[in-house]
């Protein structure tokens, strides 16, 4: 009987220690998604945040002197904000392309460290026409 016990009382500890770790571990590392004008207008406990929208038409400026260093506008609807960005793009970034960006806003615009794109235009040909392909065609 005081095996059992003994046991019950690890299993507890054991179970309280995991749920601890779990909820201390995660304080403060959520990244909330926000939009343009949240951010800009709001009042936010945490300073970093994950913002969507499109790249707007002719504002990529990639630096000349460090070719990783790009600046753009991220637009959504009529709401922008200039993000810079100083890592390797992925390789559908473009005008129009929609974006997510991770990072911090500093003195009303965006500091990046993290870029991903999505372009769906680019494969909106190959699904329309997906019913017509029959196996082993490429």
């Amino acid at each position: 009987m005081k095996n059992r016990s003994k046991i019950a009382v690890a299993v507890v500890i054991v179970a309280a220690l995991f749920l601890l770790w779990i909820t201390t571990g995660t304080k403060g590392k959520e990244v909330p998604y926000v939009s343009v004008a949240e951010l800009l207008e709001g009042d936010f406990s945490q300073d970093r945040f994950r913002l969507g929208g499109n790249v707007r038409a002719g504002t990529i400026n990639i630096s000349e002197e460090n070719l990783l260093d790009v600046e753009f506008v991220l637009e959504q609807g009529e709401e922008g904000i200039v993000v810079h960005y100083n890592k390797t793009r992925p390789d559908l970034f473009e005008d129009g392309c929609e974006v997510i960006v991770e990072g911090k806003l500093i003195s009303g615009e965006f500091y990046a460290d993290n870029l991903m794109t999505k372009c769906a235009s680019r494969y909106e040909g190959d699904l329309r026409n997906a019913e017509n392909y029959e196996l082993g065609e490429i």
